[in-house]
């Protein structure tokens, strides 16, 4: 469903204020109309992920989905072996030494 613009405007701003909507316009991905029309509805201008987070969501949910499937074989059989237990060990790991690296980067 489309929406129909009603009425069009022109705006005038110093340069701070166009820099401060230049960098609202680059930080959110969203044209420079849509940050104004969302801040003049007080709806919240989200930050765009950036491609390292992507990246770090999409291998957490790989390395979850390689859990799942360890929890799964262990409810199959009803007991845990050891190397499954390393696995997940190993897995855990991995995750928590990924979130630590993203969390000093874009700290």
């Amino acid at each position: 469903m489309s929406r129909r613009m009603y009425k069009q405007y022109l705006l005038w701003m110093s340069k701070e204020e166009s820099d401060a909507l230049d960098e609202l316009s680059a930080r959110s991905g969203l044209s420079k109309a849509n940050v104004l029309r969302k801040f003049i509805l007080s709806k919240p201008i989200k930050e765009r992920p950036n491609v390292d987070f992507l990246e770090l969501e999409n291998e957490i949910y790989q390395i979850g989905n390689n859990f799942n499937q360890l929890v799964r074989r262990a409810n199959r059989l009803g007991t845990v072996s050891d190397s499954d237990i390393k696995e997940a060990q190993r897995v855990y790991n991995k995750v928590h030494r990924l979130l630590r690296e993203w969390e000093k980067t874009w700290r």
